[in-house]
C-alpha cells in the first residue's frame, strides 16, 4: 500500500494559452530570481494565486472586502506542476479559468506562459462558506463561474 498522493498529468490542452478566458500580463521582479537566474518556485505560486485572486474577485464582487461580504473563499487543495525553468527579466503571461463547479466549490485552473510556453500550471479548488460554513454556490456567482470555463477544441 502506498501513502503517498500523487496527481496525473495535465491534459494537453491545459498547456496551451486560448484554453483561458482569463488573461493579463505580469512583469517578473529581481525579488522573484534565485541564485540560477531561474523565478523561483514561489514566486511562480504568487504569480497564480495573483492569477486566481483576480478571476475570484470578478466571480464574487466583493469577496476580499473583509468589512462587507456575505462570503468567504477557502483553499482546500492546491496541485501545481512546475514545466519548465523561466528566468529574469520575463513577463510572464498569466492565464486562468474554471476547470469544474461543484455545489460548494469549484476549481481555479491557472497558468503561466513565456514565450508562448506553458512554465507552470496549478488547480485550487476553492469552497464558498458563509458565516455557517460551506454553502451552495450563489445563482448569480454561478453563473459569472460558468462564464469563465475553460475552452478546449480538444474533447479528449
Amino acid at each position: 500500500m502506498s501513502l503517498v498522493s500523487s496527481v496525473p498529468r495535465p491534459h494537453p490542452a491545459r498547456l496551451e494559452f486560448t484554453t483561458y478566458p482569463v488573461c493579463n500580463p505580469l512583469e517578473a521582479r529581481y525579488a522573484d530570481m534565485d541564485s540560477n537566474g531561474h523565478l523561483n518556485n514561489i514566486a511562480l505560486e504568487a504569480m497564480h494565486e495573483n492569477t486566481r485572486a483576480t478571476l475570484n474577485r470578478g466571480a464574487f464582487p466583493g469577496v476580499y472586502e473583509n468589512a462587507t461580504r456575505r462570503y468567504r473563499l477557502v483553499a482546500a487543495n492546491h496541485v501545481v506542476h512546475f514545466l519548465r525553468e523561466a528566468h529574469w527579466p520575463a513577463t510572464i503571461q498569466t492565464a486562468g479559468g474554471v476547470g469544474r463547479i461543484g455545489r460548494t466549490s469549484y476549481v481555479v485552473a491557472t497558468a503561466l506562459f513565456l514565450d508562448d510556453a506553458c512554465v507552470s500550471l496549478c488547480d485550487t479548488v476553492l469552497v464558498v462558506l458563509d458565516d455557517h460554513g460551506p454553502t451552495e454556490i450563489p445563482q448569480d456567482a454561478r453563473e459569472r463561474l460558468e462564464g469563465l470555463m475553460l475552452r478546449a477544441d480538444d474533447p479528449r
